[in-house]
């Protein structure tokens, strides 16, 4: 039986991308949230060039319940399904040795520039982790507690319907949440969740509150390097 976490640890740095592809959208949003395939590459190899292992949410939670160090580890997520992650992302993992967690809005699969279920179901083949991000791509904070639930519950039980694997971590939309979202969470039976910004959020206390680095497009290497860098360096202990 595993052990269960310990009552306080501090996560290694948890990354978010996007979109990793070779067409750099014109908008100011849709840029900033998209890094090239040789970006991306590269911080990859910065990341082995430093000894850090990146691997996936479950990878994490796996090594706090056998109480392994994490310390030389990076997370990796991707939020919201982009068909670019399949292409790109995911061929550079397997190249590096690597693994990630990718948050799917369940409402856009087999939409346009959206991953396919048959996609999903190999990244899970292929060492990738499947987790929840919302029925659709809205605030939790400004529901009912029964629209929280609708959207967590709802996708969540759709990927464990589809996919093989299991799906145990969940990604707030835009990273806000509010009191009474955290025991929806707990009760779909998830492992962990992550938000963004913790200026918009509650303080963050709990492993259903993990707080991420949102990669920037205009990052070059050393920008990359010194934000991780920042990151490790910053203590953040979470609760179990």
């Amino acid at each position: 039986m595993l052990a269960p976490l310990p009552p306080v640890f501090t996560p290694p740095p948890i990354l978010m991308y996007h979109r990793v592809d070779v067409d750099r959208p014109a908008d100011p949003v849709g840029r900033d949230l998209t890094v090239t395939p040789a970006q991306f590459e590269a911080q990859l190899r910065i990341m082995r060039q430093h000894g850090l292992r990146a691997v996936s949410m479950a990878e994490m939670e796996r090594r706090l319940r056998a109480g392994e160090r994490v310390d030389r580890i990076v997370v990796l997520t991707f939020d919201d399904g982009y068909a670019d992650q399949y292409r790109f992302a995911v061929p550079l993992l397997r190249k590096y040795d690597a693994s990630a967690t990718f948050y799917i809005i369940t409402g856009q699969i087999g939409k346009p520039r959206h991953l396919t279920w048959g996609q999903l179901r190999s990244m899970q083949a292929q060492g990738m982790e499947i987790g929840g991000h919302g029925v659709e791509h809205d605030d939790l904070s400004t529901m009912t507690p029964a629209g929280q639930a609708y959207q967590i519950r709802t996708s969540v039980d759709a990927l464990r319907a589809r996919l093989p694997g299991p799906v145990t971590t969940y990604a707030y939309p835009s990273g806000r949440f509010n009191a009474q979202t955290l025991p929806i969470v707990r009760g779909a039976g998830l492992d962990t969740a992550v938000t963004t910004d913790a200026a918009f959020v509650l303080r963050p206390e709990t492993r259903f509150e993990m707080s991420r680095v949102r990669v920037r497009s205009e990052w070059d290497a050393p920008a990359f390097w010194a934000a991780l860098r920042d990151e490790k360096d910053t203590p953040h202990a979470v609760r179990s």
